[in-house]
């Protein structure tokens, strides 16, 4: 992938794009597959939201916006949705898992 510098042409900055966009898809799968896996371990759906967890991470993803100069305004609330469909889809996937331990 070309440097944004070297990109001459309208087709190189779209090429440079389209790469990391699909790195961009395959990095989302691997953290969806660690939630995954935190769901398995979890024990309740209470587990899923650890509010000191939450603040940590947003902490985290804050201080490297900043360190990269990029729009908080725009990259935390995608970081917040993110944490907010993944903690749903944690206490769904729990509840799920202990109703069918019952059965």
């Amino acid at each position: 992938m070309r440097e944004p510098k070297d990109c001459t042409e309208k087709a190189h900055i779209r090429e440079a794009i389209d790469e990391l966009d699909a790195q961009l898809v395959d990095l989302f799968a691997k953290r969806d597959s660690y939630v995954r896996r935190m769901a398995e371990i979890k024990t309740h759906p209470s587990q899923a939201r650890i509010e000191e967890r939450v603040k940590a991470v947003l902490d985290k993803v804050l201080e490297r916006l900043e360190e990269r100069e990029l729009a908080p305004d725009l990259y935390m609330q995608f970081w917040e949705d993110l944490i907010e469909v993944n903690i749903a889809w944690e206490e769904e996937a729990i509840a799920a898992r202990l109703a069918g331990d019952k059965e």
